[in-house]
């Protein structure tokens, strides 16, 4: 882990939000019934630890080497980057055929990454090289309730001020009810040929022949067979922005996140049925990617910076 020392200079240089008290947090809308009596606890002391390579951190994922965990940017270089976790040097990196990603998984010797911004999920080898493509069960455009939490945006300044942002070719302003056409929410062009458009999946896990991943367009997680590309089964999450999932301790347990109720769930992984909540607090970096190492639950906020807590 890093230590103090280390902390202490690069907090120096991060914003002021690098130690964020645990707060009480008042009850916040959701769309899953019973989201507001799910047990809650605040979150423990957040910790801004380091700069990521890239500035747009997406996706995390632990590698077959103990220590060792790959970075996913969704900046339009699309760079994957293997690090150590203590500090987050590189141990080497390549780059990827997708196009705005949100979520990899290393399974074996080779690697799923959801390219959330065509709604495809790649198969890789740990090189880069694709194996395969497949369409993304629930993809389509995340679509917006009355009762919906406000977008968070990021209370962190960019780790790479100079560094270009986005995430290169992708549809533009397409984004819940807003068409990216100029028209009143949810209007198309009259001459539309196409609808809904929209993204695919975010944060993915593997378990054996199955892989979990969380699609926002569906609100729900889905468990699909990588062989036969069948849909299992699939579980309603509480928000609209479902984005980084982890393992628990065990395989018992799935924590998933949504960035805008600010939040981490934790779930039954054969059924889905969420038994506890771990509120953020309001000023916290906002999660797009996540990972348990420990008991440190390591997520990143996509100004380029690596944060935790202790869950």
């Amino acid at each position: 882990m890093l230590k103090r020392r280390n902390f202490l200079s690069l907090a120096a240089a991060a914003p002021a939000v690098a130690a964020v008290p645990a707060l009480a947090q008042p009850a916040r809308p959701a769309c899953l019934p019973g989201w507001s009596a799910i047990p809650s606890r605040p979150a423990s002391k957040i910790e801004v630890v380091y700069k990521t390579k890239h500035g747009q951190p997406n996706g995390l994922a632990l590698a077959s080497n103990p220590g060792q965990m790959w970075v996913l940017d969704q900046g339009a270089e699309h760079w994957i980057t293997l690090t150590n976790i203590k500090d987050g040097s590189t141990v080497r990196e390549f780059q990827a055929d997708v196009v705005g990603p949100s979520g990899l998984v290393q399974d074996a010797n080779s690697m799923w990454i959801t390219s959330t911004h065509n709604s495809i999920i790649v198969h890789c080898d740990l090189n880069g090289k694709t194996i395969a493509k497949y369409v993304t069960p629930g993809a389509g455009r995340i679509y917006e309730r009355e009762d919906d939490p406000p977008p968070r945006k990021s209370p962190l300044k960019p780790a790479w001020p100079d560094m270009p942002r986005g995430i290169g070719p992708a549809q533009t302003g397409n984004v819940g009810n807003n068409t990216g056409k100029g028209l009143p929410p949810g209007q198309l062009p009259l001459n539309a040929e196409e609808g809904s458009g929209g993204t695919g999946a975010h944060a993915i896990l593997v378990d054996g022949d199955y892989l979990i991943y969380a699609c926002p367009p569906a609100r729900a997680i889905f468990t699909i067979n990588k062989k036969t590309w069948k849909v299992k089964d699939s579980w309603p999450v509480p928000g609209n922005r479902t984005h980084g999932m982890s393992w628990g301790k065990t395989h018992a347990t799935i924590w998933s996140s949504d960035s805008n109720l600010n939040a981490f769930f934790l779930h039954d992984a054969k059924t889905g049925v969420i038994k506890e909540r771990v509120q953020l607090p309001d000023d916290s970096p906002v999660i797009h990617c996540a990972k348990l190492v420990g008991d440190q639950m390591y997520f990143c906020d996509d100004m380029g910076w690596m944060c935790r807590f202790k869950i």
